[in-house]
């Protein structure tokens, strides 16, 4: 039985370690929030629910990456015409007071399905405790969510 290696191999065999070597370094010198150590945490939650149209799901605050995110989970609301997503106080109970102080994420993404909107650093989630779903042209709340800590 000999001892030799096959031909080629060596070569081969220098690049796997060489890979190896760079893999374990990165690891090494990689900041511990970054890759698989990140985790998502979950701050806020709440159930949607209807207002002036048929609405259910989840809504959470989660953070990610350092960056806070609106995630919607099994969302259905009844479609309308330039629906936005807004945090609001969660005193801002009636659709007078909702345009006052409001916190704008965006247009609603679709009216089935899980989605996400980011949540801008400036906001104070102390206070923006509530999403609701707006309707701009008939200027009131679709559905809504009151946020609780999670």
């Amino acid at each position: 039985m000999s001892c030799r290696r096959p031909r080629g191999d060596n070569g081969r065999m220098r690049r796997l370690l060489n890979a190896l070597s760079l893999a374990v370094l990165a690891l090494a010198f990689a900041p511990a929030t970054e890759g698989w150590a990140a985790k998502n945490v979950e701050l806020l939650h709440g159930s949607v629910r209807a207002v002036g149209h048929d609405a259910s799901g989840r809504a959470a605050v989660v953070l990610t990456n350092g960056r806070r995110v609106l995630t919607l989970r099994n969302f259905r609301i009844d479609p309308g015409p330039r629906v936005r997503v807004w945090l609001v106080p969660r005193s801002a109970n009636g659709d007078r007071e909702v345009p006052k102080d409001y916190k704008d994420l965006g247009s609603l993404k679709g009216n089935k399905g899980n989605q996400q909107y980011a949540i801008p650093g400036s906001v104070d989630l102390r206070r923006y405790r509530s999403v609701i779903f707006w309707c701009v042209p008939f200027t009131q709340t679709l559905a809504r969510a009151n946020l609780a800590r999670s």
